[in-house]
């Protein structure tokens, strides 16, 4: 007995060598790492897609790199450009740095991208924290971008989605992981940020608004602006408040916003939203005095009901529910048929919108 179980032992450590033997790992001087990704559409050709894979270059020396190469391929699905990318680089390819995801503008605006869209997320190397936004012109025209202010590739479309570094309510910013969750979850629409690729800037301002197939709007500046406020992502921010020949813009630092989905019997369904905004005197064309602050106020509170209802009824009429007030009414309704009985309320619901606006201060001038 104690003779077979040396031998079993022994016949063991051998299989296990021989796993070890068969593994795929390769030492970090052998991998070629990605940073961010592009996806296009191509043009005159038989593939459909343009993709496009930033490598960042290390350094021989201990201090940071800006060097990046770009390599791009036409296919007709990821798995395909990403083999074929293979054959023209070195080393193995390692996407486990891979921080941002960028589609071109005209791959969002068709339909069929369902597996580029789940190839990301079945990849196990690629984060689910990794950020997801919109190219304009395109995607490869994005990932050129080389801002002087980079020291790192792709840092400054990192910090700027991230908001790591610059803070602005212009911008939305969009995970992996929640876009997924968005194409799939009824009640819930997806959206991205739009990128446009400037001569050496990236300007985010701009956000585009999904069915779960395709992008159906674009918001102005203004109105991203208030959709961030609508879902509670940001706080500071400038509002320009005009009162007869007077101009003033308040600092918001502090921005609440809740809503009630009401549904009274035999009569019209509304949405009942509510928000709140403190701040402070920034600028005015006119000297104003504590006394009068409560006349911009007034002045402040009836513009952003009219913003607010305008943006929300925009969006009803596209159809698309960002926000999620749908995901919001299912998770109130227990009922089997929740997500028709929504269906049929959110063409003709009303949107009642109350704001209270608080200016504490005109900041050092009395």
């Amino acid at each position: 007995m104690k003779l077979l179980s040396k031998w079993s032992f022994l016949v063991l450590v051998l299989l296990t060598l021989t796993l070890l033997n068969g593994c795929g790992f390769k030492d970090i001087d052998k991998r070629f790492f990605v940073v961010s990704i592009g996806v296009d559409v191509t043009k005159n050709s038989p593939k459909k897609y343009l993709v496009s894979l930033k490598f960042a270059i290390p350094s021989e020396s201990k201090g940071t790199s800006t060097d990046s190469i770009i390599v791009s391929e036409k296919a007709n699905s990821m798995s395909e450009a990403v083999r074929i990318i293979k054959t023209k680089v070195d080393k193995e390819i390692d996407f486990s740095h891979a921080k941002a995801i960028v589609f071109g503008e005209e791959v969002v605006k068709q339909k069929g991208n369902a597996g580029i869209n789940y190839w990301f997320t079945r990849r196990r190397d690629i984060q689910e924290i990794a950020w997801v936004a919109i190219g304009k012109p395109s995607a490869l025209d994005v990932l050129k971008v080389k801002p002087k202010s980079e020291r790192i590739p792709s840092n400054a479309l990192f910090l700027a989605l991230g908001k790591d570094g610059s803070e602005t309510p212009y911008a939305i910013s969009e995970f992996l992981f929640d876009y997924k969750y968005r194409l799939i979850e009824r009640g819930k629409d997806p959206m991205l940020p739009i990128i446009k690729a400037k001569k050496e800037l990236l300007e985010i301002n701009t956000v585009g608004l999904f069915n779960k197939s395709q992008m159906k709007l674009t918001l102005e500046p203004e109105e991203t602006k208030m959709l961030n406020f609508l879902r509670k992502r940001e706080e500071k921010s400038a509002n320009k408040i005009t009162k007869g020949k007077t101009t003033v813009i308040i600092d918001t630092h502090k921005v609440k916003t809740k809503y009630k989905i009401i549904t009274p019997k035999g009569s019209t369904p509304y949405i009942k939203v509510n928000v709140s905004m403190e701040g402070t005197l920034e600028e005015a064309t006119r000297r104003v005095p504590n006394t009068k602050l409560s006349v911009y106020e007034k002045a402040a509170e009836k513009s952003l009901n009219k913003e607010i209802e305008e943006l929300l009824v925009k969006i009803q009429k596209a159809n698309l529910d960002p926000i999620g007030f749908g995901l919001r009414y299912r998770s109130r309704h227990f009922n089997k048929d929740d997500w028709e009985q929504w269906q049929r309320i959110y063409p003709q619901i009303k949107f009642k919108v109350q704001t209270k606006v608080q200016i504490e201060d005109t900041g050092l001038i009395e």
